[in-house]
């Protein structure tokens, strides 16, 4: 498999991403050529060759028309269609804008419609989220992981006023993810830089690879105690499996009703819990009792906690990080006679796949039309077995 991993020890940035992909091999002529439709006041892309503390980079300069236009996302998501790049290039790059407009609305009480992109510069933004989309679909990179990102601290200024480092956006856009603060960089990692990775990467100091070509992008500013650089390491890697960083809740529970337990598990996954586990135990005292298990993300454990500690006598919640082995997957759905019903399709290490048909849709299937779960189960398996695929149930 072919990865990409990013080392973000001066931040990010678009710009300084986009950069570390052209020295990697994008050519900046095809780049420009396959971006124009989606700026069609033009545009000039110019890569400079440049030394950062004696490390030979890239850096890019990008000249607009003068007065860009400050659009919605509805507006960029248009500009995008325009070009050819591949559906799922134009996907990805949607996505990336998705998740910028979702973490500015939540900032300014807004709609994600109902935001303008000033604060990012909607034609900058263009360039540097369609051509890393367009860039890692050029160098063939099937999966991107990153390293923890630096965020520097300070004030700057904004289309609103003054404003805190690291941008309000910049947090929104990275919640659940591991970052670390540095005091005194300034704004090291943008808006951007954090939502393009945010959506392509995993992040994950984890990884096992073999390098073959090194990037680097260069950034606008100096930095009082590193270089100004992006990190991007292309190689391969012979381990299919992905890995994120969860975290357990656990908490040993003996004075609390057997039917409540239901509930929790529910109340649980509504908050976001990827899984739950009831285990009995013995307590001090000889006292038989439940520990409850909740794997979530960093961002769900505040959730979880309260659920815990409100729906049952427990006092307190012990929380340990692990890291997450598992299969690579995605959804596919199968057309039944009942309607679509979407199947988890896992890729196994032989290269085989194992499809398990979404219980939620088949629940409801059954309820609806009066079928046995099983049935469904079955026949859901059998459309996808004949569709030319290989299939079994966990």
């Amino acid at each position: 498999m072919k990865c990409l991993f990013v080392d973000g020890e001066a931040g990010a940035a678009g710009d300084m991403f986009l950069a570390a992909l052209i020295d990697l091999g994008v050519s900046p002529a095809r780049l420009s050529e396959a971006m124009a439709p989606a700026l069609p006041d033009g545009f000039q892309l110019a890569v400079e060759p440049v030394s950062i503390h004696g490390i030979a980079a890239k850096k890019l300069r990008i000249t607009l028309p003068p007065g860009g236009a400050h659009r919605r996302l509805s507006d960029v998501v248009s500009l995008l269609a325009k070009t050819d790049c591949a559906p799922s290039v134009q996907e990805r790059a949607k996505a990336i804008f998705r998740r910028l407009a979702e973490a500015e609305a939540r900032i300014h009480n807004a709609t994600p419609e109902e935001v303008r992109f000033h604060e990012i510069g909607a034609d900058d933004a263009i360039l540097d989220v369609l051509g890393a989309a367009w860039g890692l679909a050029e160098l063939g990179v099937e999966k991107v992981y990153c390293a923890p990102l630096v965020l520097g601290s300070g004030v700057g200024q904004s289309a609103h006023g003054p404003i805190h480092y690291p941008a309000p956006a910049v947090m929104e856009i990275l919640r659940g993810r591991p970052i670390r603060h540095v005091t005194g960089l300034g704004e090291t990692t943008t808006p951007t830089g954090a939502a393009i990775l945010a959506e392509v990467a995993e992040f994950t100091e984890e990884v096992l690879f073999t390098p073959a070509r090194i990037g680097y992008g260069a950034g606008t500013r100096t930095l009082p105690d590193r270089p100004n650089l992006l990190r991007a390491t292309i190689g391969t890697s012979a381990d299919i499996f992905e890995t994120d960083r969860m975290w357990v809740g656990a908490s040993d529970i003996d004075n609390t009703r057997p039917e409540v337990f239901e509930w929790l598990s529910e109340r649980l996954r509504a908050v976001g819990a990827v899984d739950i586990t009831l285990t009995d135990v013995a307590m001090k005292k000889g006292r038989p009792g439940v520990r409850v298990e909740v794997l979530c993300t960093g961002s769900g454990r505040a959730a979880a906690a309260a659920v815990l500690l409100s729906e049952t006598a427990s006092l307190g919640v012990r929380w340990t990080p692990v890291v997450r082995t598992k299969l690579p997957r995605h959804i596919e759905t199968v057309t039944t006679a009942w309607g679509p019903i979407r199947v988890k399709v896992a890729e196994l290490p032989d290269g085989g796949r194992r499809a398990v048909p979404e219980y939620d849709d088949c629940r409801a299937v059954a309820a609806q039309n009066g079928v046995p779960l099983i049935t469904v189960f079955e026949t859901v398996n059998q459309l996808y077995m004949n569709q030319g695929n290989d299939t079994s149930e966990e």
